[in-house]
Formats: C-alpha cells, sequence, structure tokens
C-alpha cells in the first residue's frame, strides 16, 4: 500500500547513553570500507547530475569488478530536471538466477549545496557519512556476500538522485532515481521478483545507532532487532524513532517490503529543524549533528561504525533469505 511522502523529521521515544565506538565480529571489513569512503570523499562533492558523480559510478564499478561482478547501469535523462541519472547495480547469483531477489541499496549522491538563494545553504559538502558510508558498506557487502554463496539472487544497488535538489526537503525534486529505478524494474517485469529492500542510509558516525523508521516494514525491522541482539548491540538498534522520506518509500509505494538502516535522530542541527515557534530542538549532547551541514567529513566516520552496520545486515542475512525464499 502506497506510503505517504513525508518530510525527513525527527522523533524520539527516549535518550540513549553514550556508546563507545563498537567493533562487533564479523565477515565485513570496516578498514577495508573505511578506505572506499575515503575515494568517495576524495573526489569531493557529488551531487545529481554532475561530472564529480560519475567518478564516483566509475570507482564503484572499478571495485566491484575487482570482486568478479559486473556492476550494470542504468542511465536515464531525466526529463523535467535535464539531469542524467546513474543507477549502479549487481547481481550476486542464487541457485536460481532467475527467482526471487534479495535487494539491498544505499544511495551515492551528495546534497546540492551550490545555486541556492540562502547564502547559509551554499557551502563544500563532501557527504563523508551522507553519501559516502553506506555506500562503501555496501561494496564490502558484496564481497561477504559473494563468498556466502547465498541462496537468493542478491542485488546491491547504488541510488543516484536521493537527495532534495531544493535544499529543503522537497519531494517532487527528490527519491529522483529511486523512482526511475522503479519504473525500469517494473518495466522489465523484474520488479515482482523483488520480495525485500533493504535501504542503508546515514551509515558511519563513531556513535552509531539504527532508529526505528515508521514507514518500515515492521517484520523486516523485526528481523534486525533480534539480529542485534544476537551481535549483544540491542541498547544501539531500535532506541530512538524517526520517520524519514528516503530511497525505501519508493520501494514502498511499489509494493516491495522494506526497510531502512538509519542513524537520523539527533543529527540534524538545530537550524535545520524547522521548528514552530515555542519549539523546543531536537538535541542530545552525545550525538554529533552533522547533517547536510559542512561538518559531515571523514574525520566523524568510524570503520568500527562501518563494519557494525555491515555485519548488522550479515547477522540478519540468514532471516532475510527465508523471509525472500518464502514469497
Amino acid at each position: 500500500m502506497p506510503k505517504p511522502t513525508v518530510r525527513r523529521s525527527a522523533a524520539f521515544s527516549c535518550l540513549l547513553p553514550l556508546l563507545c565506538a563498537c567493533g562487533s565480529s564479523g565477515p565485513v571489513d570496516g578498514a577495508a570500507a573505511f578506505r572506499h569512503v575515503e575515494k568517495l570523499v576524495a573526489i569531493g562533492p557529488r551531487p545529481f547530475g554532475s561530472e564529480a558523480l560519475g567518478k564516483a559510478a566509475d570507482y564503484l564499478s572499478a571495485e566491484i569488478g575487482k570482486l568478479g561482478l559486473t556492476m550494470q547501469r542504468h542511465e536515464v535523462m531525466d526529463d523535467k530536471e535535464k539531469k542524467l541519472i546513474r543507477n549502479l547495480w549487481t547481481q550476486i547469483d542464487g541457485p536460481d538466477p532467475n527467482g526471487p531477489i534479495l535487494m539491498l541499496g544505499a544511495h551515492y549522491d551528495t546534497k546540492l549545496t551550490h545555486g541556492h538563494g540562502p547564502a547559509e545553504q551554499n557551502f563544500e559538502f563532501v557527504g563523508a557519512i551522507d553519501g559516502g558510508g553506506a555506500p562503501a558498506v555496501l561494496v564490502e557487502l558484496a564481497r561477504v556476500i559473494k563468498e556466502r554463496k547465498p541462496k537468493v539472487n542478491v542485488w546491491l544497488y547504488w541510488i543516484d538522485a536521493e537527495e532534495s535538489l531544493d535544499f529543503d526537503w522537497n519531494p517532487d525534486r527528490a527519491l529522483i532515481g529511486s523512482k526511475a529505478f522503479c519504473k525500469f524494474l517494473n518495466d522489465t517485469k523484474v520488479l515482482s521478483r523483488v520480495k525485500a529492500f533493504v535501504l542503508l542510509d546515514l551509515i558511519g558516525d563513531k556513535n552509531i545507532k539504527i532508529d526505528r523508521d515508521l514507514l518500515s516494514d515492521k517484520e523486516l525491522q523485526d528481523l534486525f532487532g533480534a539480529a542485534a541482539k544476537r551481535m549483544g548491540e540491542e541498547k544501539r538498534v531500535y532506541q530512538v524513532t524517526s520517520r524519514a522520506g528516503d530511497d525505501h518509500e519508493t520501494f514502498l509505494n511499489y509494493g516491495v517490503r522494506s526497510v531502512v538502516l538509519i542513524d537520523f535522530v539527533y543529527r540534524v542541527p538545530p537550524h535545520l529543524q524547522k521548528l514552530r515557534p515555542g519549539e523546543k530542538p531536537v538535541t542530545n549532547p552525545d550525538y554529533l549533528q552533522w547533517w547536510h551541514t559542512p561538518e559531515d567529513t571523514l574525520d566523524k566516520v568510524s570503520p568500527a561504525s562501518l563494519a557494525f552496520a555491515g555485519n548488522l545486515v550479515m547477522e540478519a542475512f540468514g532471516d532475510l533469505e527465508q523471509f525472500v525464499s518464502k514469497r
């Protein structure tokens, strides 16, 4: 059933204690993921339609090629914005290459922070966490899942044009890449095979947490909650609640069971919270507020946190395979 379009905003159910940088054991190499973040950040700002984003696409494609996988490209001109959409994906085959699909995704474009009217909306934005961390983890997941030999087909999907082209969230000028990709999947009769979509976003802060998103599929959330408990990381997962428009919303609108793993609450600085008169900002001193600011830089990123996010996916992976197989 279609979900409502929601402006990104933060809500919370309780305060989290300060948690040290995690080093949960698992197959995902946080240091390797961090090196990918370094490479992406070194390119500089990578907004939708830019030459820099094309360089990021080439880098990710080359890294996937080193794993013996083939990066596919869904490239199409957006008629309204007159910008080239560069969606990327690779398939890791299960026993039946034409069977059901588990899709894992992350956007790799960065916020457009030039050409806006207000001076404070124009600055250098390299998106180390927002546009760097999650797509880097996805590369590491590609390596681990290939070695695992999955029981279902797995698509790793790097999403273009997630960010709103207007500085403030505008659903009509955001999620452009996933909207085009879902249409492509639907037109090519592939979408019906996608039984679950897991989105990673805002991944990498040293004090990482995962919010309970109000739009996400509850059964899929429960799989990740159980995985976190097995890892001994339940205090890091689903202790706060957020409501965010993101690429999983596009898949939900197309009828795909979807969940987002996102660290959003407390990350938005007060000046971007769109507060009503008399309303207090949502803040917590334990969590840095780098969202859509020049502070989203490489020094905020922890290899251990990148590993945690990837290993949470892998801890839940067997349950995700079963979820996909029975549908």
